[in-house]
């Protein structure tokens, strides 16, 4: 469902839609995988109240993030950082609890009603409620494994509970004449730019290497080639092909799977090839049952379905062996661990050393699971079991090598390569600051930008009369960071941006009306109201949401028996 709203965004819609998601983004790390996974196995439980949900609780921390994962993208907003959905959905439920106290009222229908036609994601191109688009959302809902209809119906009651509840605490924004004519000028100027831009990749910086200059780059910098502490550890393999079935589903079980998971088993291009040479039926006969697919895609299903028992045994024999693992009080790199993996035809095979920006080459995977082998050691030597792309493991701690700092010898390949590029920004932008001068004399002598550009062998591109709020789209974005202080006349300093550098020249510059006889005062007077209004709301929760936090921060965790 999810990927069903980026995909009317990226196909509907021409201009991302943003949303003020948070003001303040605190520090607070979901509690996932705190809770324990296989019983009795020795994890910690963490017990912390938030506004009456359990954020200890993996089940209850996930269905927060949830919700206020589609909840923001419902807005428009799909294109955020973790940290900020995170604290968007943290917000919510203060938000949520602090209406309750205030006795804000749930919406009623028709007040819902009103809420859903007004929400971007159901609009279209010119900003009118869509009914396909409403329509193609509960469909989505059908096949989803995340959200039912019943859970998007509470999400939309919530969220509008919550605007009713914003009009309550944003206040009416107030802003003064000076920052409404500021806002004026950066949004409404019309502009007429020159950009030259100068190639990193073809700049020849002439970077001569030797050891002497080596050596002092590898001694200023000797913690960039540090090698972090690291763990020696063994994999135990439980790979998805040694459980799989003998025997296929029945007839009704394979049934019953395609009902619940069509939207997985599209029909294959040719059974539609034979199907397209069928008479249609005219419009005004009856229309035919849905066509019933399931004969054409059966050995997908069953492959499905072998595939998923599989991974449930291999799952279930993995965690087999870590019950038994703390049942029996095995320790670490102990004759009885050998005995128990010998007794269950299992071995396990020592991984080389590595860190989690550098994983063996045919384990990709494991720099996923810092946070799980961080948390070994030898009072907690075995991880739970952790999926594969081809089965489930479970990691052993043999022992901790310590951090240590190689000698540049060791590293001298690496160090040269970093020398090299080191020296090489740092006389890109020197190139910079030499071009920009000579380009600013050039100009002023009468010579125009393009030509002197041109002289110094730079690709030059000109935009005219354009402003902030309608920018060309193909103008380089770090040429926008160089008009907040140009003035006509004036070349910018050379602005560099991944593998260019950009020169702006403001050939023309014309200044707006910042008057409230301007028709675009009031607007952009509203639309500053509204900003801070939203981010007084956003401080207020967020305050709110940190309070909480702190109030209820767990001393320690206790674990289980």
């Amino acid at each position: 469902m999810i990927s069903w709203i980026q995909n009317t965004f990226q196909k509907h819609f021409r201009t991302v839609f943003a949303v003020l998601l948070g003001v303040v983004i605190i520090s607070f790390v979901f509690t996932i995988g705190a809770a324990p996974g296989i019983g009795r196995a020795g994890h910690k439980v963490l017990e912390q109240d938030f506004f009456g949900h359990n954020l200890g609780n993996e089940q209850e921390a996930r269905a927060i993030f949830r919700d206020g994962n589609l909840s923001a993208q419902l807005k428009g907003a799909f294109q955020t950082s973790s940290g900020q959905l995170q604290q968007y959905s943290l917000s919510r439920i203060a938000g949520l609890a602090l209406a309750r106290e205030l006795g804000i009222p749930p919406p009623t229908d028709k007040e819902l009603s009103a809420y859903i036609a007004n929400l971007p994601v159901f609009k279209n191109e010119q900003g009118h409620f869509d009914q396909t688009r409403y329509k193609s959302f509960e469909d989505s809902l059908k096949t989803s494994r995340d959200f039912s209809a019943a859970d998007a119906t509470r999400i939309f009651r919530e969220d509008a509970r919550l605007e009713a509840l914003s009009k309550v605490l944003a206040g009416p924004g107030y802003v003064l004449p000076g920052d409404i004519a500021g806002q004026l000028k950066r949004s409404d100027t019309i502009w007429s730019l020159d950009v030259a831009t100068l190639d990193y990749a073809t700049f020849d910086a002439g970077v001569a290497v030797n050891d002497a200059a080596l050596q002092k780059f590898f001694d200023e910098n000797s913690f960039r080639y540090e090698v972090p502490a690291r763990s020696k550890l063994s994999i135990v393999e439980f790979k998805n092909a040694e459980f799989i079935p003998a025997g296929g589903p029945t007839e009704q079980q394979a049934r019953d799977f395609y009902n619940a998971n069509a939207a997985r088993f599209p029909v294959p291009p040719e059974a539609e090839k034979k199907d397209s040479a069928a008479p249609n039926l005219s419009l005004d006969k009856a229309a035919p049952a849905a066509a019933d697919n399931f004969a054409k895609v059966r050995p997908q299903v069953e492959a499905a379905m072998r595939e998923e028992a599989a991974r449930r045994a291999a799952s279930h024999a993995a965690n087999d062996l870590t019950v038994a693992i703390y049942e029996r009080k095995v320790a670490a790199n102990s004759a009885d661990l050998s005995a128990l993996l010998a007794a269950q035809r299992r071995t396990a095979t020592p991984l080389t050393p590595f860190t989690f920006d550098a994983p063996p080459a045919d384990r990709p995977w494991l720099s996923n699971y810092a946070e799980q082998i961080n948390r070994l050691g030898k009072e907690r030597f075995f991880s739970d079991p952790l999926p594969t792309p081809d089965g489930h493991i479970v990691l052993l701690w043999n022992d901790t090598l310590p951090a240590y700092k190689p000698l540049m010898s060791e590293v001298r390949e690496k160090v040269a390569a970093d020398y090299r590029e080191s020296e090489k920004r740092k006389r890109f932008a020197e190139q910079g600051k030499t071009l920009r001068d000579r380009l600013q004399a050039a100009v002023k002598s009468g010579q125009s930008f393009a030509d002197a550009a041109k002289a110094e062998k730079l690709e030059v591109k000109s935009y005219a009369n354009f402003t902030l709020r309608q920018p060309p789209q193909d103008m380089p974005y770090a040429a926008f960071n160089a008009l907040q202080s140009l003035e006509a006349g004036q070349v910018a300093d050379m602005v560099a941006s991944g593998d260019k550098g950009h020169f702006a020249f403001a050939a023309a510059k014309k200044l707006p009306d910042t008057s409230s006889a301007n028709p675009r005062f009031a607007e952009v007077r509203k639309q500053l109201m509204d900003y801070t209004a939203a981010a007084n709301e956003s401080a207020l929760l967020a305050s709110l949401v940190e309070e909480e936090l702190k109030r209820n921060a767990p001393a320690k965790s206790a674990a289980t028996p």
